[in-house]
């Protein structure tokens, strides 16, 4: 490994400052190769599986939809501020159904994210099983898709106790009504 070292530096210093620059040169070609290109060239070729996949699925009559497509239906799920009171309801009958005590829902600030749309965020401190628990946050993601889980926090105060405390922070994104 030494004389290898010493050959390259002998090499080095016959070659003047022309060599220098072309040493130079070829480390600055293989920094951007590994640095730059190789990721580049991964995402092409995995850009170019995706196109292949979506071509073969228009090839079978599957319908895709665009960018501006699945933007225009998820606009079209978001809750209107008119039936947000409706909403809360099915959410504590949920809770209900699921056998969770749920004292009181409250509310935080609701913040205008501009052009007729808004966030409102909810804590629902609940009381139940686990099982109840998750069968209710399943029961959460199938109200809309505007409703966001954000946030679950369980206690538990003892192990062999078989309820759990939870504090579920929900967002719920919504429109103003057309």
């Amino acid at each position: 490994m030494n004389m290898l070292r010493a050959r390259f530096m002998y090499a080095l210093s016959r070659a003047g400052w022309a060599g220098v620059a072309g040493v130079g040169l070829l480390a600055f070609a293989l920094a951007v190769h590994f640095g730059a290109l190789a990721p580049l060239l991964a995402e092409q070729t995995r850009l170019e599986a995706e196109r292949g996949a979506l071509a073969a699925r228009l090839s079978q009559g599957v319908p895709v939809e665009s960018p501006r497509e699945q933007l225009e239906r998820f606009d079209a799920s978001l809750l209107t501020r008119a039936r947000m009171p409706a909403v809360l309801a099915e959410l504590a009958q949920a809770a209900g159904r699921n056998a969770l005590v749920l004292a009181r829902v409250e509310s935080r600030e609701s913040q205008s994210l501009g052009a007729g749309y808004g966030r409102q965020e909810y804590l629902f401190p609940l009381r139940g099983s686990y099982p109840s628990l998750r069968q209710w946050l399943a029961d959460v993601q199938r109200v809309s898709p505007s409703v966001l889980v954000e946030d679950v926090v369980l206690r538990r105060e003892d192990i062999s106790r078989g309820d759990v405390d939870a504090t579920v922070r929900l967002s719920i994104l919504m429109k103003d009504a057309p």
